[in-house]
């Protein structure tokens, strides 16, 4: 009978541990999920010292920012991972990201481009400028001609490497070959030190070609070029975009009457700033939203959204605008994220979170 009662108890026992370990164990669940949970919520930033200069989401959903001289920024969701020459990133000062077709990032930087495939970067070192210039070193590191402010991968294979004064490079794999190196405003060295922000191609395979140095844009057929300045508001131009009908819209730089510039295929229409909300002719980045709205960054006035026909400047849940935006992207979630030296914010289509810590 005693060895029943020892046997019952440690039955009794053994059942009391196991049903504590299991609520211990669903509770530390609940409790992870919770910290998981706020963690997300959460999850930001950290604020580089000069803050963020561009943004790109990839195929797989992670977004990347680029920074000034602290490297580029990796966010995933859940974490944040700061890529620096530390980690085999070619330089700090990042000026463009793209994606290419076989998912490789390239990152334009001020000695030329960094490749990073997942695992490793490599650097692209670009032809370096040949025509030395005591006005052009004054202007250093300003007009920088090896740094490379945009990308473009074409339909052919073919990388473009837009720079910072000395027009672009086409890369087919091998061999570098310069164009519009010879367009806009000779300076005061004499010389012609084209700035090209940004390339993008359009439906029929064109390319479209920025200069900052008074060039107006420039489109490459395949075999030839064709500018355009007279046709457009401003010859000072910062970026080109093709939106999901094919037409192409030009920012400008307000260096003249300037504003936005829209190519249908046929003509060109100008976009002037107004008083309900395009406020300044400057326009730096062109981004369109799911539902066909523009959203608009000059880097000096509040970020901007357009509907085709309306210009509005953009406020959060409080009324408050955002100045001085330089760029904007979205996620794969339809959230909008934008971001300038100050910091960077999400706009989940209700409220504006602030996503970076410093």
């Amino acid at each position: 009978m005693t060895h029943l009662i020892k046997k019952v108890f440690i039955l009794i026992l053994t059942l009391t541990v196991v049903s504590c370990n299991g609520q211990n164990r669903k509770q530390n669940e609940k409790d992870i999920s919770s910290q998981i949970m706020e963690n997300d919520s959460i999850v930001k930033i950290p604020l580089p010292e000069k803050g963020f200069y561009c943004g790109l989401t990839d195929s797989k959903g992670n977004l990347w920012f680029g920074s000034r001289g602290n490297g580029v920024f990796k966010y995933d969701g859940e974490s944040v991972k700061n890529y620096t020459t530390d980690n085999g990133l070619c330089e700090n000062d990042i000026s463009c990201i793209v994606q290419d077709s076989e998912g490789n990032l390239w990152f334009g930087t001020t000695s030329g481009v960094c490749k990073f495939d997942g695992q490793t970067f490599s650097h692209l070192d670009i032809p370096k400028q040949s025509n030395p210039s005591n006005w052009l070193d004054k202007m250093y590191p300003i007009i920088n001609p090896n740094q490379v402010m945009s990308i473009l991968e074409d339909s052919k294979g073919n990388f473009w490497f837009g720079t910072n004064g000395q027009g672009v490079y086409k890369y087919d794999g091998k061999s570098f070959t310069q164009h519009l190196s010879n367009i806009g405003k000779v300076y005061e060295d004499n010389l012609q030190h084209n700035i090209v922000l940004s390339i993008v191609e359009d439906f029929k395979g064109n390319i479209w070609f920025t200069s900052l140095s008074h060039g107006g844009v420039s489109v490459f057929d395949g075999e030839k070029f064709t500018h355009y300045i007279n046709e457009l508001s401003d010859d000072f131009i910062r970026v080109a975009f093709c939106d999901r009908k094919g037409n192409i819209w030009i920012g400008t730089h307000g260096n003249l009457d300037g504003g936005l510039d829209k190519y249908d295929g046929e003509k060109f229409t100008s976009y002037h700033k107004t008083k309900d909300g395009f406020e300044n002719n400057n326009v730096r980045w062109i981004y369109q939203d799911k539902l066909g709205k523009f959203w608009l960054g000059s880097g000096i006035t509040e970020l901007t959204t357009f509907d085709g026909n309306h210009f509005k400047a953009f406020k959060n849940e409080t009324g408050k605008t955002f100045g001085r935006i330089i760029f904007v992207i979205g996620d794969s979630k339809d959230n909008i994220w934008f971001g300038n030296k100050n910091g960077l914010w999400k706009f989940n289509g209700k409220k504006v979170i602030e996503m970076t810590t410093s």
